[in-house]
């Protein structure tokens, strides 16, 4: 029904509309005057370059193992490790992040005997937490390394971290975007109070708060699981998520949310005029900053701008898709309440449409950047998981943009006509709106989750370098017999190379049954070349005839004598040489350096563009 001051109710609403559009727009262009010159993010912590390089033979043991990210790693939760050829953990001092460059990690192993080592390293990056980990060989001495270095490139979907930064972003939606929609199209498209729908976007909101503060312990778990490397169940029962809470980057981004979230809780408690509730608004979307703080985008060398332009993107998308979820929530009230329904659904369709217009052109605009900056080419697109979330949320988002298309040019005018049938099709396209919006939410929180497109291009390029190498040559044991007394004594050495050998004796009599008593047998290994001296290995006991030790006495190329002494009870010791020729291990060439692709020769064109773009339509809005 309309009242008898509608003309002077919609000249209010023009001026509060007005009134909100200038305080958006002011908003908008004053956030743009701080994107100044934006680097790349990268996302995760990739190794760069090692010294030693992976599969280095050095004559004598380093001073330092150290490691260069291409971002900084956390100091609790990244670390180096030493293992020697059994695979044991070699005892080091700890690993410390350098602290004149926080990109640094580095060890000091002390003296190491020579020997194949294998230099293990995991790296939890400072600026958005995701977790990284490889290993590579290393030889001191004159043994080659004959293991490749390990290059991971894992595009699995972490389905328990995926899921809990959707419900991150749904609860950010319902609570900012419900307040962007109390205040940029409620309150000045409605002019009498219509109780049944104000009841749903005071639940709705409250929802949302107590979903954001669900989803904070949420997260706060999940990046315990990651950094700690602990099962998500376990966290809760340790102490490492105090830690996680109280020393890292993380942590004090996750203690400003729980206290903006507290805030928020109060102002939504108080909120009784628009004052309090614009507070409030403006509070939500600090609190997204929060969020993009610990992001792919804070993963620049300078931040700052592309922070902002995430922290602006997030914005555009919870108002949006908070917005839809609350328009669907009231239309059902109205219908019931109000008749006829179709003008006052018209009005804030129309409010709503303008409202959806700024955010959908901020969101191409700023995706269009983010796309450019995380993904960057169409290989990258097509060939990367994280590239091909971005087209399924493209593909998603066409119908979303179609749907808000028909709701603008035909919806609208039909509403403001008085036909009623529409606010039945109305409701119908704004809940597949809303599941659009939802699913896209879903591939977001993944992306969000995995690294970026140029990063996981770059390891796949260098992991095809290595897959394409030659493979070492496959081991060539030495296998000698010898017959002496009444025994044949075969000796086998598995490879048969510098460094770590597998020695096997097999005692056999004349007449070919196993000898099994050998209390002892002795291997002195000398090279005769050189003057460096014997070492001795011994096996006391072996089934069936078979007597099997594990040494690295052959330590250098070269022509070696190896005397074999058999003790058995009741007989002289039986003494046999052998003279196996060794030689050097085929090392596999280094592992190629992980190349990240980074925009900087359009950088700042690109930032402009986009700065220039934004400004553009916060002022088409401002004027308009």
């Amino acid at each position: 029904m309309r009242g008898p001051n509608l003309d002077q109710s919609k000249l209010g609403a023009t001026v509060i509309k007005k009134n909100s559009r200038l305080q958006i727009g002011r908003g908008l262009i004053a956030a743009l005057f701080l994107l100044l010159i934006s680097t790349p993010a990268l996302g995760h912590a990739a190794l760069e370059r090692s010294e030693p390089a992976a599969n280095a033979v050095l004559a004598e043991p380093p001073a330092e193992i150290r490691l260069w990210f291409s971002e900084p790693p956390e100091p609790q939760f990244s670390g180096i490790e030493l293992r020697d050829s059994r695979g044991e953990v070699v005892a080091t001092p700890a690993s410390q992040v350098d602290g004149s460059d926080p990109y640094q990690l580095a060890l000091q192993p002390g003296d190491l005997p020579d020997g194949l080592y294998t230099v293990v390293w995991w790296a939890t990056s400072v600026a958005d937490g995701h977790r990284t980990e490889g290993s590579f060989p290393v030889s001191i001495g004159v043994a080659g390394a004959n293991a490749p270095a390990v290059i991971n490139v894992d595009e699995s979907i972490p389905v328990p971290g995926s899921l809990i930064r959707w419900l991150n972003f749904v609860s950010l939606a319902l609570l900012a975007g419900g307040l962007g929609f109390a205040c940029c199209v409620w309150r000045p498209a409605v002019d009498r109070p219509v109780v049944g729908a104000e009841r749903w976007m005071h639940v709705l909101i409250w929802v949302g708060w107590a979903l954001v503060g669900l989803s904070s312990v949420l997260l706060l778990m999940q990046q315990t699981s990651v950094m700690a490397k602990i099962p998500l169940g376990e966290v809760l029962g340790g102490q490492a998520w105090r830690e996680v809470a109280t020393s890292t980057r993380f942590g004090t981004l996750w203690l400003a949310r729980v206290a903006a979230w507290g805030v928020m809780g109060l102002l939504l408690f108080r909120r009784r005029g628009r004052s309090l509730e614009w507070l409030a608004l403006a509070g939500s979307l600090a609190l997204l900053l929060t969020v993009c703080l610990y992001s792919h985008a804070a993963a620049a060398e300078e931040a700052l701008p592309s922070v902002l332009i995430d922290w602006l993107h997030l914005c555009l998308t919870v108002l949006w898709v908070g917005g839809l979820v609350h328009l669907l929530a009231v239309l059902g009230p109205i219908r019931r309440t109000v008749q006829p329904a179709a003008p006052l659904v018209g009005r804030i369709v129309g409010y709503f449409s303008n409202y959806a217009r700024m955010a959908v052109a901020g969101l191409v605009i700023t995706g269009a950047y983010a796309a450019w900056l995380q993904v960057g080419s169409v290989e990258a697109l097509v060939h990367t998981l994280y590239g091909r979330l971005l087209a399924v949320k493209l593909l998603l988002f066409l119908p979303l943009l179609a749907i808000a298309g028909v709701n603008l040019l035909w919806t609208h005018r039909a509403l403001l006509a008085g036909q009623e049938i529409w606010t039945g099709r109305l409701r119908r396209l704004v809940a597949a709106e809303v599941v659009l919006a939802m699913v896209i939410l879903a591939a977001v929180g993944t992306m969000t989750s995995i690294s970026p497109a140029r990063s996981q291009l770059a390891l796949q390029q260098a992991a095809a370098v290595m897959a394409a190498l030659p493979p070492p040559p496959e081991p060539q044991p030495f296998s000698h017999m010898e017959m002496v007394d009444d025994l044949h004594v075969h000796l086998t050495i598995t490879p048969g190379w510098v460094g770590m050998n597998t020695f096997e004796v097999e005692l056999a009599t004349m007449d070919g049954a196993p000898v099994s008593d050998a209390s002892l047998i002795r291997l002195r290994f000398e090279d005769i070349a050189t003057s460096m001296g014997t070492s001795e290995l011994r096996i006391t006991e072996g089934p069936e005839g078979m007597y099997k030790v594990e040494g690295a006495n052959l330590s250098a190329p070269g022509d070696w004598q190896i005397r074999m002494t058999i003790q058995r009870p009741d007989q002289y010791d039986t003494v046999v040489d052998f003279l196996p020729p060794v030689v050097l291990p085929p090392s596999p060439p280094p592992a190629p350096a992980v190349e990240i692709e980074t925009p900087r020769v359009y950088q700042s064109e690109a930032i402009l563009a986009t700065g220039l773009l934004l400004v553009m339509v916060g002022g088409y809005f401002l004027v308009r």
